[in-house]
């Protein structure tokens, strides 16, 4: 048993129980990302800036590695869903994530994503690194 194991069968609060990683194993959680649609319309918005671009589906490169061969200058650091660097908020549309270990459920219900892990689902998304 670990600790957030302890403490969830002593009660306590999800909410109230935090964690740090500081690296990324296999992950044991990862999503499938339904393949439904071959093409999305990407719009993003970055520093008060907007970009549109084709994301294809079939890569399955996540927002943030399309964001980025698209010559777009996107926020990242580790790119294995641990460190927050790259979140950003859908707007419109929606994205499922792989795995996700550093946002809340709170964040999640609205809306938030962390782009190196995430992968649009509907054929138009609209996600803004701002909000």
């Amino acid at each position: 048993m670990d600790i957030k194991e302890f403490l969830e069968s002593k009660n306590v609060d999800n909410a109230n129980i935090h964690f740090e990683l500081f690296t990324t194993s296999a992950p044991e959680n990862e999503e499938e990302i339904p393949s439904n649609i071959e093409t999305a319309k990407v719009h993003l918005i970055i520093d008060d800036d907007e970009f549109d671009y084709e994301y294809k589906i079939a890569k399955s490169d996540s927002l943030l590695d399309a964001g980025i061969s698209e010559g777009l200058d996107l926020p990242y650091s580790c790119k294995g869903g641990v460190c927050c660097t790259c979140k950003a908020k859908v707007l419109e549309g929606k994205a499922k994530m792989k795995i996700n270990y550093a946002l809340s459920e709170d964040e999640v219900a609205e809306g938030y994503i962390l782009t190196c892990q995430a992968h649009p689902i509907t054929p138009t998304i609209k996600v803004s690194f701002d909000d």
